[in-house]
């Protein structure tokens, strides 16, 4: 393959901008349509919009990682590692967790055991259809009928959407501190608009993102290192035994 052929098959700097930048907007449409939904009561699809919002501005946070370490690293990877990384673009659980764990210890450990385990996801698809409970391999006949009016209730709608909102509202607050909050062309801007600014107006408040969540994942990690220490150490014995 030509120099001139390989570059044709990797993304453009154009396509990266326009991915980050779409990306982002679609976000705050997303979240303004749940919001919308919210306050007609209609609170499954709320929810269903709100995690679509949250995997949508995810998207646009890792794309524009991706885009701005690329230039002031070592420049864009080759189509190989280019193509690995856009597919993770289309993995809903992938975008859920990437979205919080640059700041994992702020979020609940509940939060973030939900979407490890694809909670978040099931969630997702209960709010949406009617249906059973499933695995890879089986649908649970015995289970009850997930109905998404019963399923997802006012109180786990509203959490959700405070939650999206206050992630807006804290990129928007840090960006008029320092000017810049995004490294990647035209989504400060975005963040400017009157569309981010709506996220201003939700008016419940979120605790999901908070340091005081530090102490619990501290605790855990320290629990599974001392797991870990005390097998090895089993071990060491045993094999010196």
């Amino acid at each position: 393959m030509t120099s001139t052929a390989k570059a044709r098959s990797q993304l453009s700097r154009y396509k990266w901008k326009r991915l980050g930048n779409e990306a982002l907007i679609n976000a705050l449409r997303l979240l303004r349509d749940a919001t919308i939904l919210y306050n007609a009561g209609s609170y499954p699809s709320a929810y269903q919009l709100a995690v679509l919002s949250l995997e949508e501005l995810s998207k646009a946070c890792w794309v524009e990682h991706y885009y701005y370490s690329s230039l002031t690293n070592t420049g864009f990877s080759d189509a190989d590692f280019e193509q690995e990384f856009l597919k993770l673009l289309y993995l809903h659980n992938k975008k859920q967790m990437a979205f919080i764990a640059p700041n994992e210890f702020e979020y609940p450990l509940k939060l973030v055991d939900l979407i490890n385990s694809g909670g978040l996801e099931r969630r997702k698809q209960q709010a949406v259809y009617v249906g059973f409970d499933r695995d890879r391999k089986t649908v649970h006949v015995t289970s009850r009928i997930s109905v998404p009016r019963e399923t997802i209730s006012q109180t786990e709608a509203k959490s959700l959407l405070s939650w999206i909102n206050s992630e807006f509202v804290f990129m928007m607050n840090r960006l008029e501190e320092s000017q810049v909050y995004f490294g990647l062309p035209g989504m400060d801007e975005i963040l400017r608009s009157p569309d981010a600014e709506a996220a201003k107006k939700w008016p419940h408040r979120s605790r999901t993102r908070s340091r005081s969540h530090y102490k619990a994942h501290l605790e855990r990690h320290k629990i599974v290192f001392e797991a870990a220490a005390k097998e090895y150490l089993a071990k060491q014995t045993a094999q010196e035994g």
